[in-house]
């Protein structure tokens, strides 16, 4: 029988947290009614993480694991558990023992008033300022681009419904967007705090230069999300600005040439437009040929899941 609870934790050379980690998992799953599965997943470790999953699972049939041949990050390290669940909640949480197991109650708890997602939201959080400053502005212009108001997208610690979260791929670091991914089809956002603890072992395997990634994510996930089914309109909304400038230099140039402004003017303004305009022709040429290149692709990977909350057959 299928569990009802899966629990996906991605891991990355967390050999001194792992047992430790998975004594606190035992110890919150079993005070719960409900069937469950440990999945860990190593992401590539170098360390003794691999072995030491090996020999939990062997007195541990709930126990699974994945390990990757080597480190491909965390999106891709929750969507391979999610593609090995096989409960109808999933709940993913961070393997450096920072997320508090004793916080899943919680999360089922909000899950059962009729949501699909529950985010966790590390209120008071534990890590040091220039961790967390860039995290706050990250999660300002998440919320602010994609209109779904989330304290804390990077708070690892979430529970999905099964249905709401497999059918999504992801890449780079859109993990933190699973929440926005899924609002688009419908889904119902919670957000609630939970506990952060300070790091007891080892160091963050995230530095400042994962920052560039996450912005470039939140302008691949818009665009991806906005215009993949219409790059047309995405390039052409693109050449505004430069149609714009066309026009502006173009009437400077003319204004040059009636007016006799200083010899040269007015060649300058008819190149400057020339070049410009030229640009916001390119633009809509790309999307006119993106047009063409979306009829004929496989963009699966940009298609998000149909959420049907009642059907009457």
């Amino acid at each position: 029988m299928a569990p009802y609870l899966s629990i996906v934790v991605p891991l990355y050379d967390e050999e001194e947290s792992l047992e430790r980690l998975y004594d606190r998992l035992k110890e919150a799953l079993e005070k719960l009614a409900e069937t469950y599965e440990i999945i860990f997943i190593d992401d590539g470790s170098k360390d003794q993480t691999w072995s030491i999953i090996e020999r939990l699972q062997k007195k541990d049939a709930k126990l699974r694991g994945i390990k990757f041949r080597r480190n491909f990050g965390q999106t891709s390290a929750m969507v391979a558990g999610f593609n090995l669940a096989e409960g109808r909640i999933i709940i993913t949480m961070d393997g450096d023992l920072q997320n508090d197991p004793g916080d899943i109650p919680l999360l089922l708890e909000k899950l059962d008033q009729g949501y699909d997602i529950v985010s966790g939201w590390r209120k008071y959080r534990k890590d040091h300022f220039s961790r967390v400053w860039p995290s706050n502005v990250a999660n300002k212009i998440i919320s602010w681009t994609t209109g779904v108001r989330l304290h804390d997208y990077g708070c690892s610690l979430k529970a999905y419904r099964a249905e709401c979260i497999k059918p999504i791929n992801a890449y780079g670091e859109m993990h933190r967007f699973f929440p926005a991914l899924a609002s688009m089809t419908g889904a119902r956002i919670a957000e609630i705090p939970v506990k952060h603890e300070p790091r007891k072992f080892g160091v963050s395997k995230y530095g400042f230069g994962r920052i560039f990634g996450v912005f470039s994510d939140i302008f691949a996930m818009n665009l991806i999300i906005r215009f993949s089914d219409m790059p047309l309109k995405g390039f052409t909304l693109c050449s505004i600005p430069f149609f714009v400038l066309a026009v502006f230099f173009g009437l400077l140039a003319l204004a040059a040439g009636i007016y006799d402004w200083a010899a040269g003017k007015a060649l300058f303004f008819i190149i400057v437009a020339g070049l410009t305009g030229s640009l916001a022709i390119h633009l809509v040429v790309l999307g006119v040929l993106a047009e063409l290149v979306v009829e004929t692709s496989d963009l699966s990977h940009t298609t998000l899941p149909e959420m049907t909350q009642k059907r009457l057959l």
